[in-house]
């Protein structure tokens, strides 16, 4: 039986993820010079993951995704789809190739074209790629954790995937929000044990549970 292909897209071609596992190597170094590591706790969780899963990391910054990705290390990172805003994709070409390049897909939560989100979410997922989902929606104004919206809770009802529960702190103060030019800070990432949707649970509740998880990081 022929596996699910992933959404057309150059990101999702094997090149693509060739190319950004170099560009990882050669600048990742840099980068964690920037972010001081990032300092990692929790990374035994990352053993108990069955891929492809469902990753959602809290967000504060730009540079949320990047650091994540640095956390995760190669054997993780290399099929992982961001989520990213569809308004995003349409503001400018290079604000475009910069989040195809990382991997990402425009997602909306309301309409047809939140329907049409859902759906390739779970086709990169059925097709072997983890999907990188912050929960929050939004970048969050003040560094508290605000709420959760029920998409990722959603797709992980739907799916049955893992949810990997992720806290960043500091990448706020690495690259604060309207700044362009990064600064060094001590960022930390925490990951949880991950979750399962739970027999009859809905995604209102599974979101509940993951909240709850992330808060505890």
């Amino acid at each position: 039986m022929t596996a699910p292909r992933p959404p057309a897209g150059w990101q999702f071609t094997e090149a693509a993820s060739v190319a950004r596992e170099v560009t990882a190597r050669l600048f990742g170094p840099l980068l964690g010079w920037l972010l001081h590591g990032p300092v990692v706790v929790g990374a035994e969780h990352l053993d108990e993951l069955v891929e492809p899963v469902i990753v959602c990391p809290t967000h504060e910054s730009h540079f949320d995704s990047s650091t994540l990705r640095l956390a995760l290390g190669p054997r993780h990172r290399r099929r992982l789809a961001p989520a990213v805003a569809a308004d995003y994709f349409t503001v400018s070409r290079e604000r475009w190739f910069f989040a195809a390049w990382l991997g990402a897909f425009p997602f909306s939560r309301a309409g047809r074209g939140g329907a049409e989100s859902f759906a390739t979410a779970e086709r990169l997922l059925a097709a072997g790629w983890s999907v990188l989902i912050f929960p929050e929606g939004t970048r969050s104004q003040t560094g508290r954790l605000g709420p959760f919206r029920p998409g990722a809770g959603l797709i992980a009802v739907r799916t049955g995937r893992q949810v990997l529960p992720v806290r960043i702190r500091g990448t706020a103060h690495a690259l604060p929000k309207g700044s362009r030019m990064p600064r060094r800070a001590r960022v930390v990432v925490r990951f949880g044990a991950p979750l399962v949707a739970l027999p009859g649970e809905d995604a209102r509740a599974f979101t509940v549970r993951l909240e709850a998880a992330v808060r505890a990081l």
